[in-house]
């Protein structure tokens, strides 16, 4: 069987598992999850971090209320959901990734495409969408790929290929920009050189900057005239309005400090610094200095004799950028598809128990993969941890995210049950 045929096989079996589910998507059942352990990851002072023995109800997508079980009384009309012996965990968020964008992967033709927008090619019949929701993975940045230095913007997406109308959290994600090794070309443009692509790019934020601050006068009466309409710059006035951050692929000290220096010092632009291999982790304690800079690292996870250390030493990525004072850190697949020689999808909480078995605290491991993604995409007012008022995007499984030893159980999104494992069933009859 040719493998299209096995994926369109596999695609079929993973629907029909989920067809109670979808059949009854329209109504968005009111859910009351009782569990023997909720982790929230709620940051200090915004609420309890762990819940042993607590109760959360779920209504018309969203987290009503959670807390001690003896607190929480449940009304009637919900449906019950056992999880007394297990953990509920946030849903698991994907700061960097390429899956459900067929047909949109590299556009090479220019080095500069502040114009293409890849929410155009979301394709929820992705199989890598599906297995996503079998590891935890319930939102994803996903994006064009890194031949170019401006590849375009980025999508958000809710993993539920059952609802494909409720996929899109963000239409433009983020602006994707590479740098180093990817990108540099050799069709004698100025994509050469590292020296020619910094001209570039500094170029095209000047365009961008210039535009948006002519619109910015303009609307707020600072302006009679109206500035000439350019389409292709359109997108990047959310970049310079704060709306949206910059996610540079980037790699080695000096590309770190690179994209440090031109973007958030020199642009004022919150940015992601994202992969960042060959020794990024030394100029961490100057990503720690500046709020608007977050740290994405994967799918390398570990370094060895690179950079200006050569100690013949393993060192964990992330434990390095932690011990040089870095928050603002999150961990990535950089899938491209299911089963890809890059770490498949739902393999991110993996990606996280290893870096947690390369020295990163537990908990900050556990962060890199929900509430700390999130941050740095700027979607935590609905995603990446479990708190009141945000969406119900939730993982129930027996131990925490980092132990790849038990399997997911069930994964709600957008409170609809996604996902339920072949021979589990937590979910009871409505009261």
């Amino acid at each position: 069987m040719a493998k299209k045929q096995i994926t369109m096989c596999l695609g079929i079996v993973t629907v029909c598992a989920l067809w109670p589910f979808v059949a009854a998507a329209g109504e968005l059942a009111k859910y009351a999850i009782r569990a023997g352990k909720i982790l929230t990851m709620a940051q200090p002072g915004q609420g309890e971090s762990v819940i042993n023995h607590g109760v959360i109800l779920i209504c018309d997508g969203k987290i009503e209320t959670l807390g001690p079980d003896s607190e929480i009384q449940v009304p009637d009309g919900y449906t019950p959901v056992d999880a007394a012996d297990r953990w509920v965990m946030p849903g698991i968020v994907e700061a960097h990734s390429h899956i459900g964008t067929e047909g949109g992967f590299n556009d090479m033709v220019v080095p500069l495409n502040p114009e293409l927008s890849i929410a155009d090619c979301v394709n929820p019949e992705d199989i890598a969408v599906e297995k996503a929701l079998t590891g935890g993975v319930t939102t994803v940045h996903t994006m064009p790929g890194s031949g170019t230095n401006l590849a375009g913007f980025t999508v958000i997406i809710k993993v539920d290929p059952s609802r494909p109308e409720k996929m899109i959290l963000r239409e433009i994600g983020a602006m994707k920009i590479s740098q180093a090794f990817n990108p540099e070309r050799r069709g004698g443009d100025l994509g050469l050189t590292r020296m020619g692509m910094s001209w570039m790019l500094r170029h095209v934020l000047r365009e961008g900057k210039e535009y948006h601050a002519a619109w910015q006068a303009y609307e707020g009466g600072q302006s009679e005239e109206e500035p000439e309409y350019k389409p292709e710059l359109e997108n990047m006035r959310k970049v310079f309005a704060g709306e949206i951050p910059t996610i540079v692929h980037t790699c080695e000290v000096w590309g770190v400090m690179q994209t440090m220096r031109m973007f958030n010092d020199e642009n004022g632009l919150t940015v992601i610094a994202t992969h960042t291999p060959g020794g990024g982790y030394m100029v961490g304690n100057e990503a720690a200095k500046r709020d608007g800079v977050h740290i994405n690292i994967g799918p390398r996870l570990m370094e060895f004799t690179w950079g200006a250390e050569f100690d013949s030493r393993f060192h964990g990525m992330g434990s390095e950028y932690s011990r040089r004072g870095v928050k603002n850190l999150s961990i990535n697949t950089d899938s491209v598809g299911w089963s890809d020689r890059l770490a498949p999808q739902e393999e991110l909480a993996a990606q996280a128990a290893m870096s947690a078995r390369l020295g990163l605290d537990d908990r900050a491991a556990l962060e890199a993969i929900t509430v700390r993604a999130a941050q740095a995409l700027g979607i935590d007012d609905r995603v990446g941890s479990l708190e009141a008022g945000k969406d119900a995007d939730i993982v129930i499984k027996r131990g925490s995210l980092l132990d790849v030893t038990t399997p997911v159980d069930l994964v709600l999104v957008n409170g609809a049950i996604a996902y339920q494992r072949e021979g589990v069933n937590l979910v009871g009859e409505r009261s």
